[in-house]
């Protein structure tokens, strides 16, 4: 068998047959499906029953006995996977028809370890195409483990894992596998439909989950296993500035009307985070607006603008209006 699909299922009966049908409907047949209910409260388990009962030779299910979470989850299908590559999917998206053909095809034109593509978000219906960059940033700061194809013989030898850090596991995951220095293949190709739920990302994004403190969290336990200093300067610049978008994001994107009371606190905390693992961070060399080739513009413009004004002590009064807005 060349590939096994991993998919986490956790409350999401009211898209998990649109998921299991685009996964069934593939132009190749050599890959197998691992579907893990992680104790879904919802009727996910009905589906899964159906679905296994309908295509046994095609669908595996897997009961957690407790909740896993999303990183645990997939760590468990991992044991259960016995072919060449492995591709994860969340529940709630779908794939195209020649998804898994494609990925498969680029992967054997080469010695890589991981294929990755870039993605067309669905919100509503309406479908926006995200092509990603052949650069280093598509597989650090692009942290996703959807949309990507893995040698499973890399993830054994590398003991490659996701964290049980909820919303981290992606980001910890990429990065240990840059830090292996995996052998990655961009492809210009979009089959993966990431379905944009407004109601799950408008509960996710509250200020009060405190998600800068997930990341400096998720960023410890990578950061405690991981030795940079062995890593030459270009390498660790990029996990450097991989770490100051991610936190700068986390500050500024989910701290959005806070308050500048809180807002105060939260900087305090994300910068003296930064200056215990990173002292030297404002030098990064792909600090900027225009830099690094590649990268998104919403990233370098993040990044670059606040920390540019960081460097003059000129960044507080932005952080004060985002907590205002």
């Amino acid at each position: 068998m060349k590939a096994t699909v991993i998919v986490p299922v956790y409350n999401v009966e009211k898209y998990l047959g649109r998921c299991l049908d685009s996964l069934i409907n593939q132009t190749i047949s050599d890959y197998e499906v691992i579907c893990v209910n992680d104790c879904s409260p919802d009727n996910s388990s009905l589906v899964l029953a159906e679905y296994q009962k309908k295509y046994p030779s095609k669908i595996r299910v897997l009961d957690n006995e407790i909740n896993l979470g999303l990183g645990r989850t997939r760590e468990r299908a991992l044991k259960y996977v016995h072919s060449e590559y492995v591709l994860f999917v969340d529940s709630d998206d779908y794939v195209a028809p020649d998804y898994i053909e494609t990925y498969l095809q680029a992967a054997e034109d080469g010695d890589y370890d991981i294929i990755a593509g870039g993605f067309i978000r669905d919100i509503d219906g309406k479908l926006k195409r995200h092509r990603i960059s052949n650069s280093v940033w598509s597989t650090t700061t692009y942290a996703i483990a959807w949309a990507k194809l893995f040698k499973k013989s890399f993830i054994e030898e590398n003991k490659l894992g996701f964290t049980g850090v909820p919303c981290g596991e992606d980001i910890y995951f990429s990065l240990c596998a840059f830090y292996c220095n995996a052998k990655v293949k961009i492809i210009p190709y979009e089959g993966y439909y990431y379905y944009f739920n407004r109601q799950s990302i408008t509960g996710s994004m509250s200020y009060k989950k405190n998600h800068e403190q997930i990341m400096a969290e998720m960023f410890d336990l990578f950061l405690e296993s991981h030795d940079l200093s062995k890593l030459p300067k270009s390498r660790f610049d990029v996990i450097e500035y991989t770490y100051l978008a991610n936190m700068i994001n986390a500050l500024v994107v989910f701290n959005r009307g806070c308050g500048p009371e809180l807002m105060k606190s939260k900087y305090d905390f994300v910068f003296s985070h930064a200056r215990k693992h990173f002292p030297n961070y404002l030098k990064n060399p792909h600090i900027g607006i225009l830099k690094p080739k590649g990268q998104t513009l919403k990233i370098r413009l993040g990044v670059g603008v606040l920390l540019g004004l960081q460097k003059f002590h000129l960044d507080w009064p932005a952080y004060y209006i985002i907590s205002k807005l």
